[in-house]
C-alpha cells in the first residue's frame, strides 16, 4: 500500500500503529521540527516544511536538500504541508504527531480536517485513536465496545448509523460535544450523512 504521511510537531508516536504507519509509509511530508524526534529512528524524510524554527543547525545542515522553507505565517506548518500535497496532486494523506504538547494547537489540528477546504483524503492517528473525514456513506472496521464520537460544525447535516449502542436516524447535532462517548456494537459501523462533512473518532482497543 503506498501511504502518505504528514509527520507533525507535536507528541512523538509511541503506540505501535502509527509507528508501523509511519516506519513503512512511502512518502514522508516531515513539519518543521519534528525531524528531530524523526532523525532519532533514522527514518529520512522526502520533505521537511515550515518556517524552520524548531530546527536545530545541525539538522538544517544535514537535511539542507529536503527542507522548504515557507516563512507565512498565514497557514500552520500542518497546513503547509497539505498544501503542498495537493499541488503535487497526491490523494491522500495520514497524519502523524499532530495531538500533544499544546491544547490548543492539538484543537486547532483536528478541526483542521473538517474546516479546512483539502481536496484530499485526510486520516490523523494519534497514540490512542484516529480521527476521519465522512463525507458519504461509510462503512467503518471497528471491534465490540469500541468507543466512537462524532463532530460536527454543521448543525444541518442530517446523521444516519448501524452497529452503534445509541444509533442515529436523520439525526442533527447541536454542539461539538453533543455526538461524544458512542460506542461500536460489531465488528464494523456505517455512518451515512445527508451531505457535507462530519469527523468520527474511533479509540483503539
Amino acid at each position: 500500500m503506498n501511504t502518505t504521511v504528514i509527520l507533525a510537531n507535536g507528541i512523538f508516536p509511541t503506540h505501535k500503529k502509527p509507528l508501523k504507519i509511519l516506519k513503512e509509509a512511502n512518502t514522508i511530508i516531515c513539519c518543521d521540527g519534528a525531524i528531530n524526534k524523526l532523525d532519532e529512528l533514522d527514518i529520512i524524510p522526502n520533505l521537511i516544511i515550515g518556517d524552520m524554527d524548531s530546527i536545530t543547525k545541525k539538522l538544517k545542515d544535514k537535511y539542507r536538500d529536503q527542507l522548504l522553507t515557507i516563512k507565512s505565517q498565514n497557514e500552520n506548518d500542518l497546513r503547509k504541508a497539505i498544501n503542498w500535497l495537493e499541488k503535487n496532486n497526491y490523494k491522500s494523506a495520514i497524519i502523524l504527531g499532530a495531538t500533544g504538547n499544546r491544547d490548543d494547537h492539538s484543537l486547532g489540528n483536528i478541526f483542521t480536517l473538517l474546516e479546512y477546504p483539502a481536496t484530499i483524503n485526510l486520516k490523523m492517528i494519534s497514540d490512542y485513536g484516529e480521527f476521519s473525514v465522512i463525507n458519504k456513506r461509510t462503512t467503518l472496521k471497528s471491534f465490540s465496545g469500541q468507543q466512537i464520537s462524532l463532530f460536527s460544525n454543521n448543525d444541518k447535516i442530517k446523521i444516519s448509523s448501524i452497529n452503534l449502542k445509541y444509533n442515529l436516524k436523520n439525526a442533527t447535532l447541536k454542539s461539538l460535544y453533543s455526538g461524544t462517548l458512542n460506542e461500536s456494537t460489531s465488528d464494523f459501523i456505517t455512518i451515512n450523512i445527508s451531505h457535507g462533512s462530519i469527523l468520527i473518532y474511533q479509540l483503539f482497543h
